[in-house]
Protein backbone atom coordinates (compact mmCIF):
# COMPACT_ATOMS: atom_id res chain seq x y z
CA UNK A 1 0.00 0.00 0.00
CA UNK A 2 1.89 3.38 -1.07
CA UNK A 3 2.40 6.02 1.84
CA UNK A 4 -0.37 8.45 2.37
CA UNK A 5 0.57 12.07 1.23
CA UNK A 6 1.21 14.69 3.53
CA UNK A 7 -0.30 18.53 3.96
CA UNK A 8 2.06 18.87 0.59
CA UNK A 9 0.02 16.67 -1.37
CA UNK A 10 3.46 14.34 -2.22
CA UNK A 11 4.15 10.97 -0.31
CA UNK A 12 6.95 11.12 2.15
CA UNK A 13 8.81 7.89 0.41
CA UNK A 14 8.52 6.09 -2.82
CA UNK A 15 9.25 1.78 -1.97
CA UNK A 16 9.51 -0.19 -5.36
CA UNK A 17 10.91 -3.29 -7.05
CA UNK A 18 12.71 -6.15 -6.08
CA UNK A 19 15.62 -7.32 -4.54
CA UNK A 20 18.40 -5.79 -2.04
CA UNK A 21 17.68 -3.13 -0.12
CA UNK A 22 18.39 0.26 -2.35
CA UNK A 23 18.06 3.82 -0.50
CA UNK A 24 18.37 6.86 -2.83
CA UNK A 25 18.41 10.10 -1.23
CA UNK A 26 18.02 13.65 -2.70
CA UNK A 27 19.74 16.88 -2.46
CA UNK A 28 18.91 20.23 -0.47
CA UNK A 29 15.47 21.42 -1.43
CA UNK A 30 14.56 18.41 -3.41
CA UNK A 31 12.48 15.47 -3.23
CA UNK A 32 12.55 11.93 -3.83
CA UNK A 33 11.12 12.91 -7.16
CA UNK A 34 14.84 13.97 -8.68
CA UNK A 35 15.08 9.67 -8.84
CA UNK A 36 12.49 9.66 -10.98
CA UNK A 37 14.55 8.91 -14.46
CA UNK A 38 16.88 6.14 -12.60
CA UNK A 39 13.66 4.17 -11.02
CA UNK A 40 13.01 1.92 -13.58
CA UNK A 41 16.64 0.43 -13.82
CA UNK A 42 17.26 0.33 -10.20
CA UNK A 43 13.73 -1.03 -9.31
CA UNK A 44 15.19 -3.84 -11.55
CA UNK A 45 17.38 -5.19 -9.19
CA UNK A 46 16.87 -3.46 -5.88
CA UNK A 47 14.06 -2.47 -3.54
CA UNK A 48 14.55 0.76 -3.49
CA UNK A 49 13.12 3.13 -0.57
CA UNK A 50 13.38 6.88 -1.91
CA UNK A 51 12.37 8.91 1.44
CA UNK A 52 12.20 12.91 1.00
CA UNK A 53 14.37 14.55 3.58
CA UNK A 54 13.57 15.73 6.89
CA UNK A 55 12.05 19.46 6.24
CA UNK A 56 11.80 19.37 2.67
CA UNK A 57 8.38 18.98 0.74
CA UNK A 58 6.44 15.58 1.76
CA UNK A 59 8.80 14.40 4.08
CA UNK A 60 8.85 14.35 8.38
CA UNK A 61 8.05 18.06 9.33
CA UNK A 62 10.92 19.65 11.06
CA UNK A 63 10.19 20.48 14.72
CA UNK A 64 10.53 24.45 14.65
CA UNK A 65 13.07 25.94 17.23
CA UNK A 66 15.24 22.82 16.73
CA UNK A 67 18.56 22.69 15.30
CA UNK A 68 19.05 20.64 11.95
CA UNK A 69 22.01 18.90 11.11
CA UNK A 70 22.94 16.42 8.82
CA UNK A 71 23.12 14.44 11.56
CA UNK A 72 19.06 15.19 12.26
CA UNK A 73 18.79 14.14 8.40
CA UNK A 74 20.89 10.68 9.20
CA UNK A 75 18.44 10.29 12.09
CA UNK A 76 15.26 10.57 10.10
CA UNK A 77 16.31 8.58 7.35
CA UNK A 78 17.42 5.45 9.52
CA UNK A 79 13.99 6.06 10.95
CA UNK A 80 12.55 5.06 7.77
CA UNK A 81 15.16 2.40 7.10
CA UNK A 82 14.21 1.12 10.15
CA UNK A 83 10.24 0.95 9.48
CA UNK A 84 11.14 -0.43 6.27
CA UNK A 85 12.51 -3.70 7.44
CA UNK A 86 16.05 -2.70 6.02
CA UNK A 87 19.01 -3.01 9.01
CA UNK A 88 21.56 -2.13 6.00
CA UNK A 89 21.18 -1.63 2.64
CA UNK A 90 22.89 0.09 -0.50
CA UNK A 91 22.49 3.85 -0.15
CA UNK A 92 23.26 6.57 -2.85
CA UNK A 93 22.47 10.17 -2.45
CA UNK A 94 23.06 13.19 -4.68
CA UNK A 95 24.52 16.76 -2.98
CA UNK A 96 23.35 16.81 0.50
CA UNK A 97 21.97 13.62 0.19
CA UNK A 98 25.69 12.42 -0.66
CA UNK A 99 27.05 13.74 2.50
CA UNK A 100 24.37 12.14 4.55
CA UNK A 101 24.95 8.96 2.98
CA UNK A 102 28.43 9.20 3.83
CA UNK A 103 27.45 9.54 7.71
CA UNK A 104 24.95 6.44 7.29
CA UNK A 105 27.63 4.66 5.84
CA UNK A 106 30.16 6.07 8.96
CA UNK A 107 27.54 4.47 11.37
CA UNK A 108 27.38 0.92 9.69
CA UNK A 109 24.12 1.29 7.96
CA UNK A 110 25.63 0.94 4.16
CA UNK A 111 26.39 -1.85 2.27
CA UNK A 112 27.42 -0.04 0.19
CA UNK A 113 27.23 4.16 -0.60
CA UNK A 114 27.27 5.79 -3.69
CA UNK A 115 27.87 9.58 -3.54
CA UNK A 116 27.07 11.70 -6.69
CA UNK A 117 28.75 14.83 -6.42
CA UNK A 118 28.08 15.27 -2.41
CA UNK A 119 28.15 18.30 -0.43
CA UNK A 120 30.42 18.76 2.95
CA UNK A 121 33.68 19.81 1.31
CA UNK A 122 34.88 23.28 0.99
CA UNK A 123 38.28 24.99 1.36
CA UNK A 124 37.69 27.75 3.33
CA UNK A 125 34.64 29.97 4.24
CA UNK A 126 34.55 32.01 0.91
CA UNK A 127 33.48 28.75 -1.05
CA UNK A 128 30.84 28.06 1.65
CA UNK A 129 29.47 31.62 0.89
CA UNK A 130 29.07 31.02 -2.33
CA UNK A 131 27.67 27.90 -2.49
CA UNK A 132 24.99 29.54 0.02
CA UNK A 133 24.28 32.29 -2.03
CA UNK A 134 23.49 29.75 -5.15
CA UNK A 135 21.69 27.94 -3.02
CA UNK A 136 19.24 31.05 -2.03
CA UNK A 137 19.14 32.78 -5.64
CA UNK A 138 17.60 29.06 -6.92
CA UNK A 139 15.11 28.59 -3.88
CA UNK A 140 13.75 32.02 -5.49
CA UNK A 141 12.10 29.74 -8.10
CA UNK A 142 10.18 27.87 -5.25
CA UNK A 143 7.97 31.15 -4.95
CA UNK A 144 6.76 31.45 -8.32
CA UNK A 145 3.17 31.50 -8.90
CA UNK A 146 2.97 33.61 -12.35
CA UNK A 147 0.89 31.38 -15.18
CA UNK A 148 3.60 33.49 -17.51
CA UNK A 149 6.78 32.17 -16.02
CA UNK A 150 5.41 28.74 -15.27
CA UNK A 151 4.12 28.59 -19.40
CA UNK A 152 7.57 29.62 -20.50
CA UNK A 153 9.14 26.59 -17.88
CA UNK A 154 7.22 24.22 -20.96
CA UNK A 155 10.11 24.90 -23.02
CA UNK A 156 12.72 22.53 -23.68
CA UNK A 157 15.27 25.93 -24.19
CA UNK A 158 13.89 27.78 -20.91
CA UNK A 159 14.31 24.85 -19.07
CA UNK A 160 18.30 24.60 -20.08
CA UNK A 161 18.63 28.33 -19.02
CA UNK A 162 16.43 27.75 -15.94
CA UNK A 163 18.70 24.49 -14.29
CA UNK A 164 21.46 25.86 -15.77
CA UNK A 165 23.39 25.60 -12.36
CA UNK A 166 22.36 22.15 -11.52
CA UNK A 167 22.20 20.30 -14.78
CA UNK A 168 24.69 20.09 -18.25
CA UNK A 169 21.17 19.57 -19.75
CA UNK A 170 18.36 20.96 -18.23
CA UNK A 171 16.29 20.86 -21.63
CA UNK A 172 15.80 16.92 -20.32
CA UNK A 173 13.96 17.68 -18.16
CA UNK A 174 9.91 16.96 -18.78
CA UNK A 175 8.07 20.15 -18.45
CA UNK A 176 5.73 17.99 -15.65
CA UNK A 177 9.12 17.57 -13.79
CA UNK A 178 10.14 20.91 -14.27
CA UNK A 179 7.42 22.27 -12.37
CA UNK A 180 7.27 19.13 -9.52
CA UNK A 181 11.11 20.89 -8.59
CA UNK A 182 9.48 24.59 -8.51
CA UNK A 183 6.94 23.11 -6.17
CA UNK A 184 9.47 21.46 -4.03
CA UNK A 185 11.30 24.51 -3.71
CA UNK A 186 8.62 26.32 -2.71
CA UNK A 187 8.06 23.70 0.14
CA UNK A 188 11.58 23.18 1.53
CA UNK A 189 11.50 24.47 4.96
CA UNK A 190 15.02 24.07 6.04
CA UNK A 191 17.17 25.97 3.50
CA UNK A 192 17.97 28.55 5.99
CA UNK A 193 18.14 26.81 8.99
CA UNK A 194 20.81 24.30 7.27
CA UNK A 195 22.87 26.82 5.76
CA UNK A 196 23.56 28.24 9.41
CA UNK A 197 23.94 24.79 10.72
CA UNK A 198 26.86 24.38 7.99
CA UNK A 199 28.45 27.18 9.12
CA UNK A 200 28.10 26.89 12.55
CA UNK A 201 29.04 22.95 12.16
CA UNK A 202 31.90 23.68 9.57
CA UNK A 203 32.52 20.37 6.36
CA UNK A 204 32.76 17.42 6.38
CA UNK A 205 35.17 16.22 9.31
CA UNK A 206 33.93 12.65 10.47
CA UNK A 207 36.18 9.72 11.07
CA UNK A 208 35.51 7.32 8.63
CA UNK A 209 38.06 4.78 9.70
CA UNK A 210 34.74 2.40 11.39
CA UNK A 211 33.34 2.44 7.18
CA UNK A 212 33.93 -0.58 5.94
CA UNK A 213 31.45 -0.61 3.14
CA UNK A 214 32.71 -0.04 -0.58
CA UNK A 215 32.58 3.75 -1.30
CA UNK A 216 32.07 5.42 -4.35
CA UNK A 217 32.40 9.12 -5.12
CA UNK A 218 31.35 10.30 -8.19
CA UNK A 219 31.36 14.22 -9.49
CA UNK A 220 30.05 15.04 -12.65
CA UNK A 221 32.75 16.58 -14.59
CA UNK A 222 30.27 19.70 -15.86
CA UNK A 223 29.15 20.09 -11.97
CA UNK A 224 29.27 23.91 -11.88
CA UNK A 225 27.43 24.23 -7.93
CA UNK A 226 30.17 22.44 -6.17
CA UNK A 227 32.79 22.25 -8.53
CA UNK A 228 35.48 19.31 -7.97
CA UNK A 229 38.41 21.25 -7.35
CA UNK A 230 37.40 23.27 -4.88
CA UNK A 231 34.52 21.24 -2.99
CA UNK A 232 35.45 17.67 -3.79
CA UNK A 233 39.35 17.27 -3.30
CA UNK A 234 39.37 18.95 -0.04
CA UNK A 235 35.88 16.13 0.51
CA UNK A 236 38.38 13.35 -0.54
CA UNK A 237 41.18 13.89 2.01
CA UNK A 238 38.33 12.38 4.75
CA UNK A 239 37.88 9.68 2.37
CA UNK A 240 41.26 7.71 2.08
CA UNK A 241 39.74 4.65 0.82
CA UNK A 242 36.97 5.22 -1.57
CA UNK A 243 36.88 5.00 -5.26
CA UNK A 244 36.72 8.90 -7.63
CA UNK A 245 35.00 8.64 -10.64
CA UNK A 246 34.13 11.54 -12.85
CA UNK A 247 31.12 11.53 -15.33
CA UNK A 248 31.20 12.93 -18.50
CA UNK A 249 29.05 15.49 -19.86
CA UNK A 250 26.69 15.85 -16.70
CA UNK A 251 25.93 18.59 -14.18
CA UNK A 252 25.84 18.77 -10.07
CA UNK A 253 22.00 16.93 -10.48
CA UNK A 254 23.02 14.25 -13.10
CA UNK A 255 19.89 11.92 -13.07
CA UNK A 256 18.04 13.82 -15.99
CA UNK A 257 21.41 14.86 -17.36
CA UNK A 258 22.05 11.11 -18.39
CA UNK A 259 19.87 8.76 -16.53
CA UNK A 260 21.70 5.60 -18.19
CA UNK A 261 24.93 6.83 -17.07
CA UNK A 262 23.46 7.63 -13.21
CA UNK A 263 22.02 4.21 -13.17
CA UNK A 264 25.44 2.40 -14.08
CA UNK A 265 27.13 4.32 -11.78
CA UNK A 266 24.88 2.55 -8.68
CA UNK A 267 24.69 -0.59 -10.21
CA UNK A 268 28.09 -1.35 -10.84
CA UNK A 269 28.37 -0.73 -6.82
CA UNK A 270 25.57 -2.49 -5.84
CA UNK A 271 26.03 -5.67 -8.24
CA UNK A 272 29.42 -6.32 -7.24
CA UNK A 273 28.96 -6.46 -3.29
CA UNK A 274 25.50 -8.26 -3.95
CA UNK A 275 27.56 -11.03 -5.83
CA UNK A 276 30.29 -11.47 -3.27
CA UNK A 277 28.09 -11.68 -0.64
CA UNK A 278 26.08 -14.12 -2.42
CA UNK A 279 22.76 -12.22 -2.73
CA UNK A 280 20.80 -11.41 -6.39
CA UNK A 281 17.34 -9.89 -6.98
Amino acid sequence: MPPAPTGSGLPPFLRTGDGTPLVLLHGLTGTWRVWTPVLEPLAAAHDVLAPTLLGHGGGTPHPAGTEISVASLADDVERAMDAAGFTTAHIAGNSLGGWVTLELARRGRARTAVALSPAGGWLDDRLLARVSKLMRQASRFGTVTNPTVLRILRRPRARHWAFRGAMAHGERVPAVAALEMVEDLGACTVLEPFLAATLRDGPFAEDMSQATCPIRVAWGELDRTIPFPGYGVPLLRRLPTAEVVHLPGVGHVPMFDDPPLVARTILEVTSKADAAAGTSA
